[in-house]
């Protein structure tokens, strides 16, 4: 097989058969993040500006002096971009005593496989929010350093917090309020209620302290590992209360959709609940690469794949979660 033949015959079909085995995996990601695609730049970032507050009502009915008020900046939120790769070989001896249908029929499945583990790269490392948002000493990935810019080192959320802070690490609002958003109890109705209460009523707050309404911004969702699926069905598609001979109807019957995450599985017993798209984003930087080349120096036949990925943790009034892991 010569190279002419390697890399023309094949470069082609093989990006298709790898978009084709990628578009057919349905991922999480689509559907908890909010997604960008983006086609320039190494990182991306987000500050929110501090919105405007309420209209004050006067008193009097020929009052209508004005109060002024200056506008500022809440936190800015980064996300770099990382680089994820994989590649494959196959030697000089192994090609050319192999027939030449065999060798690209033996590329093409590999490379078609990329497709389905590109979509598993994503999920992955998406889910990394959520495992790791609760770690008092936090994580590498929520670090954002791009060639001699450091934005954040403290491997911390926006706010110098972890994503999904306790009671006894509450974060500051720009308007001096403190707020937690992760709980220590298992998944049942009741402290379903409890982290719901938590996410939408105490934590309902902008960076003024001034009342907002988070859940009504979108499609609420209870997230959850394999290992909770009997409670969490129990606890939002039962419509009477579980255990309760009265048939007390459960006020959170149909509540929120449910969302099983098998890559959540490392935390058996962690839950989250939170509004799907708001308050994190995820970006696809550029198209995945699939390069096939020849190795000059030991004749070896190559072909290798990179993509480009990041997640940006950019308000936490969205979501929370309980048992978190914390260390």
């Amino acid at each position: 097989m010569s190279i002419a033949s390697w890399a023309k015959g094949l470069v082609e079909d093989s990006y298709d058969f790898m978009i084709d085995a990628y578009d057919s995996t349905k991922g999480k990601v689509d559907e908890i993040y909010e997604v960008k695609s983006k086609s320039q730049g190494g990182y991306d970032q987000r500050t929110s500006w501090i919105a405007a507050g309420v209209l004050e009502q006067k008193t009097g009915a020929d009052d209508m002096n004005v109060t002024y008020r200056r506008p500022s900046e809440g936190y800015t939120a980064y996300a770099v971009y990382r680089n994820f790769t994989d590649g494959v070989e196959l030697n000089l001896t192994e090609v050319d005593d192999m027939p030449k249908n065999k060798a690209k029929d033996l590329i093409n499945d590999h490379v078609k496989s990329w497709g389905v583990k590109m979509r598993l790269t994503e999920d992955k490392f998406g889910a990394s929010l959520f495992k790791n948002g609760g770690l008092t000493a936090g994580h590498a990935d929520f670090n954002a350093v791009y060639g001699a810019n450091s934005f954040v080192t403290n491997s911390l959320a926006y706010d110098s917090k972890p994503a999904f802070a306790a009671a006894g690490n509450t974060r500051t609002s720009k308007g001096g309020g403190t707020y937690f958003n992760a709980l220590g109890v298992g998944l049942n109705v009741t402290n379903l209620g409890a982290l719901y209460d938590r996410v939408f009523v105490e934590n309902a707050y902008d960076e003024r302290d001034e009342e907002i309404g988070t859940a009504s911004m979108g499609a609420i969702a209870l997230l959850y590992p394999p290992q909770l699926r009997r409670a969490a069905t129990q606890a939002v598609e039962s419509e009477y209360l579980p255990g309760v001979d009265t048939n007390d109807v459960n006020p959170l019957y149909k509540a929120c959709k449910l969302v099983e995450w098998s890559l959540l599985r490392a935390n058996s017993t962690t839950w989250y609940l939170g509004v799907l798209k708001q308050g994190i984003t995820f970006y696809r930087r550029g198209a995945p690469q699939i390069r096939l080349f020849r190795d000059e120096d030991s004749g070896a036949y190559k072909a290798s794949a990179r993509a480009r990925y990041g997640w940006m943790l950019w308000n936490f009034r969205f979501w929370g979660g309980s048992l978190v892991p914390t260390s």
